[in-house]
């Protein structure tokens, strides 16, 4: 097979590969990935947040963060990576990269992940025109309405407002400002109407005053009685009170108190510490 023929082959085919992406059953946890998009980050100028509070965030609303990846600002990097988890996970967030200035580039690779031009959007040209005061398509203000064709502007909030600046997404990819500020602002007003899940994560976790090591035996036990309940075992260094702090999740409220409660059945005797959190 010639590189010249596959190169054709994947161009012609590329959004029919963008089109049979996983679909979850109606009962099933949605999946999301992070890709954080900027230099900055890799240079260990500026210290990632977005990560942290996105990961938070969506494990609240329901969905299952199976991976966060983090990238340059590079066009080509940014379109491989969206290509690959557009396809693995139901939802792509990206942060950064969204801008006026020549590393701005998330829109333009996004738009080559999926085979699609950038065009200049009348209303958010409208918007740029107003903020920047210019009505030029090549004044660096006007970058911000160049957006990958077909992509949908979401400016509805959860409290029935309206964004100033739309969040951009195409398909299952949905772009976000870098600046945390931003970033935060705009997921709490319009990430609960983007992401949904049928399901919620119920959690109970304690904490111990024995090392870890001398738990594993009982927290083994309820592990194997639970095979749908995900148990977390964290060591605290140098900690007065606590050694290990405890956790116990699923997806179902009953099965969550249920392990919980049979690991309290197990742990030794005044092993607990009685504290609600530390």
């Amino acid at each position: 097979m010639s590189t010249k023929w596959l190169r054709h082959f994947l161009k012609g085919n590329i959004r029919n590969i963008h089109t049979n992406i996983k679909n979850t059953s109606k009962n099933e946890m949605p999946t999301a990935s992070i890709l954080v998009i900027g230099d900055e980050i890799l240079k260990g100028d500026v210290p990632d947040t977005n990560s942290s509070f996105l990961a938070k965030e969506l494990h609240r609303l329901g969905l299952k963060l199976k991976k966060i990846s983090v990238i340059a600002d590079d066009v080509t990097e940014i379109t491989e990576e969206v290509k690959i988890f557009s396809n693995q996970y139901d939802y792509v967030i990206t942060t950064g990269g969204i801008g006026p200035t020549h590393d701005d580039v998330t829109y333009e690779g996004v738009a080559l992940a999926f085979d699609v031009p950038l065009y200049l959007h009348p209303e958010l040209k409208a918007i740029c025109t107003k903020f920047y005061c210019t009505k030029d398509p090549k004044d660096a203000g006007m970058k911000l309405a160049f957006i990958p064709q077909s992509s949908k502007l979401n400016f509805q909030t959860v409290s029935g407002g309206r964004l100033s600046y739309p969040n951009v997404s195409i398909e299952n990819v949905y772009m976000f400002p870098g600046i945390p500020e931003l970033l935060k602002k705009t997921f709490l007003e319009v990430g609960p109407l983007l992401f949904r899940s049928p399901k919620r994560f119920y959690s109970k976790h304690f904490f111990c005053k024995l090392p870890e090591h001398e738990i594993v035996a009982e927290l083994q036990k309820v592990v194997d009685e639970f095979p749908d309940v995900q148990f977390g075992s964290y060591p605290k260094m140098y900690h007065n009170i606590y050694k290990v702090k405890v956790t116990i999740e699923s997806c179902c409220e009953e099965t969550t108190l249920q392990a919980y409660s049979r690991l309290m059945e197990l742990m030794p005797t005044s092993a607990v510490v009685n504290i609600d959190d530390i």
